[in-house]
C-alpha cells in the first residue's frame, strides 16, 4: 500500500479490529476463571498489561499515515476500542461496573502506549514490516500467558487504618461497637465505592460480646461476614478475624473475576482501637488483607482505596450516632 494510494483499511478499520480484538481476548482470558484454559487468567500480566498494549498498537498501525502522525490520534484513538468494549460488556452483563472502573485506569494509558508504538511502526516501516509486527503484537498475549502461568504469584499482606474523633465519652463509644442496627443509607457518607455498586453495611450484631464470640455483619445484596472476636480490652481494643461467607459473595456478584475470599484477595482480620482525649474519643479501624496475584502493584491501590472508603463510612456512622446520643439505635 503506497503513500499516495488510498488507504482502504484506514479511517475506521483500526477501531473496528481493535474492538474485536479486545472483545475476543477478554472472552478467552475469562475462560481461565473456570479453569477451562488453565494458562489463561484474566488477573494476569498477559490480560491486564499486554492486551491493552496490543489493542492500542492494532488501532493505530492500521490507520492512515496522516492519522498516525497526529499526536492526539495516537494517544487517544486507542481509547475508543477499550471504551466500546466496556460499554458492550456492561450491556450484556459480561463485566460489572466495579470491574470496568478498576480496569480503565490501567487499560487507557497502556492502550495509549501501544498507540505510540503503532504510530512509529506505521510511519517508519514499509507495509511488509508493518503487517509482520502487527501479527506479532496480535499474538503477544497468547505468547506471554504460557510463560507467565507457571510463575508463582507473590502474596502480600497490608493493613489499612483510618481514625475519627468522636465527641462522646470512651465508655459510650465502646458500648456502641457490639451492635449497630438498622443502618440507613442516609447515615452513610457518599463515596465512590458505593456509587460503583459495592454494597453498604446494613447491620452488625453480637449476641455474646466476648472472646470467641461471633459478630455478624450484614451488607446489602445479601453479603454476609462474620467476625470472630480474638481479643477484647474494654474501652481500648476489639480485635477479630474475618470469616467470609463465600456463597453470599457469589450471590452479590460483586465482580466477575475477583471475590473476597478467593485465590486473589481475602480480608483476614481487623480491629477497633479507642483512646480517650479530654472527654472525647479517638476511634480507629484497621483492616488487614491478603492479595495474591501477578498484578499486586495495581490491585493494592484499589484495595487500599476501597477499604479506606469503607472505614470512613463506618467510622462516621459510629461518630454520628454517638454524638447524636441515639443509643437506642446503636
Amino acid at each position: 500500500m503506497g503513500d499516495s494510494e488510498p488507504d482502504i483499511l484506514g479511517q475506521s478499520a483500526g477501531f473496528v479490529l481493535g474492538t474485536a480484538y479486545v472483545l475476543l481476548f477478554a472472552f478467552l482470558f475469562s475462560l481461565g476463571d473456570d479453569d477451562s484454559i488453565s494458562v489463561l487468567e484474566f488477573v494476569s500480566i498477559a490480560m491486564l498489561v499486554i492486551t491493552p498494549l496490543s489493542v492500542g498498537f492494532i488501532t493505530v498501525v492500521l490507520s492512515t499515515r496522516e492519522q498516525a502522525a497526529s499526536r492526539k490520534y495516537k494517544l487517544y484513538s486507542p481509547w475508543v476500542p477499550v471504551i466500546v468494549w466496556s460499554l458492550i460488556s456492561l450491556s450484556f452483563a459480561w463485566e460489572t461496573i466495579i470491574c470496568i472502573a478498576m480496569i480503565l485506569p490501567l487499560y487507557l494509558p497502556l492502550a495509549s502506549m501501544g498507540g505510540i508504538i503503532g504510530a512509529n511502526v506505521r510511519l517508519n516501516h514499509c507495509d511488509k514490516t508493518k503487517f509482520g509486527v502487527l501479527s506479532c503484537f496480535s499474538l503477544l498475549p497468547l505468547l506471554v500467558a504460557p510463560i507467565e502461568s507457571p510463575i508463582q504469584s507473590p502474596t502480600i499482606r497490608h493493613a489499612v487504618e483510618d481514625a475519627v474523633v468522636i465527641d462522646a465519652p470512651i465508655d459510650q463509644v465502646w458500648n456502641s461497637l457490639a451492635n449497630i442496627e438498622d443502618i440507613q443509607a442516609s447515615e452513610l457518607r457518599w463515596n465512590l465505592s458505593h456509587a460503583l455498586g459495592l454494597p453498604r453495611p446494613v447491620a452488625a450484631r453480637t449476641k455474646n460480646f466476648a472472646v470467641g464470640a461471633v459478630r455478624e455483619l450484614y451488607w446489602e445484596k445479601g453479603v454476609h461476614f462474620q467476625e470472630l472476636i480474638t481479643r477484647i480490652e474494654e474501652n481500648r481494643l476489639l480485635a477479630y478475624e474475618v470469616l467470609v461467607d463465600e456463597d453470599s459473595m457469589q450471590i452479590a456478584e460483586l465482580d466477575t473475576h475477583i471475590t473476597v475470599g478467593d485465590q486473589y484477595f481475602d480480608v483476614e482480620s481487623g480491629c477497633y482501637r479507642l483512646q480517650s482525649m479530654n472527654g472525647k474519643t479517638q476511634l480507629s479501624l484497621t483492616t488487614t488483607y491478603r492479595m495474591t496475584s501477578k498484578v499486586n502493584w495495581y490491585g493494592r491501590l484499589w484495595a487500599n482505596y476501597v477499604l479506606d472508603d469503607f472505614h470512613k463510612s463506618v467510622l462516621n456512622l459510629i461518630k454520628h450516632r454517638n454524638e447524636s446520643h441515639r443509643s437506642d439505635q446503636i
